[in-house]
């Protein structure tokens, strides 16, 4: 026994984590992952039996308690809770941005806050994009892309619901227009005191 004892006072680093590494996976058996808090998965045997219980009006004959997760008994981290709060207070009625970002410019926003974070900060990049440090963020946080077919259809909706715009856009022009010639001409109809006849 005391030359193992003599033998671990010699070891190099190198085996000394080799011994810890494989020490603390002997550990690894005696953990408790705390799995009691999930029910067990349902077999498809009771699936089917549910579907013979439902009436015809869509209605199960045998109402079911809903699956209810357990609360956590870690508690939530402070800074968590306060960027809980700020969201709630800043945003009442939920998240919903006035002004909505391409997708190009999503991409864009992205690429230039990934060549040079330093540069490209958020408070920056809400100014250059004329949208909220907030948006900025969950743009930044958000890694998902579409499909390439999925970004083809978004592409031709944006295209048209640009078109859309600039059509409303010049009719509203030409409306104005319209009402200051009308109001033009009855300046130019209407009689002053200074005119003769």
């Amino acid at each position: 026994m005391l030359s193992i004892a003599r033998s671990a006072t010699q070891l190099t680093p190198a085996s000394r984590s080799f011994v810890s590494f494989y020490s603390s996976v002997a550990g690894l058996a005696r953990t408790t992952w705390r799995t009691g808090g999930h029910p067990a998965p349902q077999s498809v045997a009771a699936e089917v039996s549910d579907a013979a219980d439902i009436d015809y009006d869509g209605e199960s004959s045998t109402p079911k308690a809903p699956m209810r997760r357990k609360p956590s008994k870690i508690p939530t981290p402070g800074a968590i809770k306060a960027h809980r709060a700020a969201m709630k207070k800043e945003f009442p009625e939920g998240w919903a941005p006035p002004r909505k970002l391409s997708r190009e410019a999503m991409d864009a926003l992205r690429a230039l806050h990934a060549t040079n974070p330093e540069t490209f900060t958020t408070p920056m990049l809400a100014s250059q994009f004329r949208i909220s440090p907030e948006a900025v963020r969950r743009v930044l946080k958000s890694k998902w892309e579409p499909s390439p077919e999925l970004r083809a259809r978004l592409a031709e909706k944006e295209r048209k619901h640009r078109e859309e715009w600039r059509k409303q856009r010049k009719l509203e022009e030409l409306q104005k227009q319209h009402a200051l010639v009308e109001v033009m001409k009855k300046k130019a109809e209407k009689k002053d005191a200074f005119t003769f006849k």
